[in-house]
């Protein structure tokens, strides 16, 4: 992609860099900024590189540690924002003082966020986009930053199961598999459950709701603490509901300390990102989020999702 070189010209200028990501983080969002933030380090051993955000890890074991960095630094570096769609989801908003900005990004545009942007909807994931920049740039590509690419890449596209699993994604992965990557071992840190959580999912099924060709389970605070679950464990359970024959569309609600709603919705052929528009939120047209509901919208989103067409 021809203006990746724009950007790379951009970063060569900086002697510092700090990369932001998106809140309630997934691995495509951590994925991309510590892929990146290894590409950096490998290819630029005189920058220094941080990555930011608030300590949520949920997976020690294979993610790392976020940077410290202090005002004055930030006011001095270039910000790269990966993997966000808007300016309520940057986790960090010190990137407005940074002296110059860069938004890497595969959600649909609603805002520009940045003093560059490559934002683009075709892409699977804002991970495969890195591997992109990585590319057109002729950058060394280590073991630790291919790692968390293909993470974010292959918990992106659902296990490389969605329609923008194409010839470029595929293309894209032999690149990144130029490095020797141990993809078992990367699988098994980020997709297997302890025992008490793979019991937990088996009774979360039995809470599933079904509607016609839709889906959804609902979590009040009581019954996350009942289930020994916290709010992004039960966020994360969504996926559950994909791969139900007949189901098309699914949803999650998560009541959040305040007595709100977070949630998560999916759909496998039909959009439903209007639904989520409608109350603030946002995302892909197959999967879409929203931050904050109260319970008594909850039916009226149950009846959008199931008449969807």
């Amino acid at each position: 992609m021809a203006y990746n070189k724009d950007i790379l010209g951009i970063i060569e200028q900086f002697d510092s860099i700090v990369i932001y990501r998106h809140v309630h983080s997934d691995y495509d969002a951590y994925g991309s900024q510590l892929g990146l933030k290894h590409l950096l380090i490998a290819n630029y051993p005189a920058k220094e590189i941080y990555a930011v955000g608030d300590e949520d890890i949920v997976n020690p074991e294979f993610l790392e540690k976020m940077d410290t960095v202090n005002e004055d630094t930030i006011k001095n570096s270039l910000a790269i924002l990966v993997d966000i769609s808007n300016a309520a989801r940057v986790e960090d908003d010190s990137y407005k003082l940074c002296k110059e900005s860069i938004r890497i990004d595969h959600h649909p545009y609603t805002e520009t966020l940045c003093d560059h942007e490559i934002i683009d909807t075709d892409a699977s994931s804002a991970s495969q986009l890195v591997v992109e920049l990585a590319k057109d740039s002729n950058w060394l590509i280590n073991e630790k930053a291919a790692e968390y690419l293909y993470a974010g890449i292959s918990t992106d596209t659902l296990k490389m199961t969605i329609d923008k699993v194409d010839k470029r994604l595929f293309e894209d992965l032999a690149y990144l598999y130029g490095t020797k990557i141990d993809t078992n071992m990367v699988n098994r840190m980020i997709y297997d459950l302890t025992v008490d959580l793979f019991s937990t999912e088996t009774k979360v099924r039995n809470k599933i709701i079904f509607d016609e060709d839709a889906a959804y389970v609902t979590f009040n605070t009581k019954e996350l603490e009942e289930y020994g679950l916290d709010y992004r464990n039960a966020k994360d359970m969504v996926n559950i509901m994909g791969n139900i024959k007949g189901i098309n569309k699914y949803a999650m609600f998560v009541q959040t300390d305040d007595g709100k709603y977070n949630v998560s919705l999916r759909s496998h052929s039909i959009p439903i990102v209007q639904i989520a528009e409608k109350y603030g939120g946002g995302g892909h047209p197959l999967a879409s989020g929203i931050s904050s509901i109260n319970e008594s919208d909850i039916t009226d989103i149950v009846k959008m999702l199931k008449e969807a067409r």
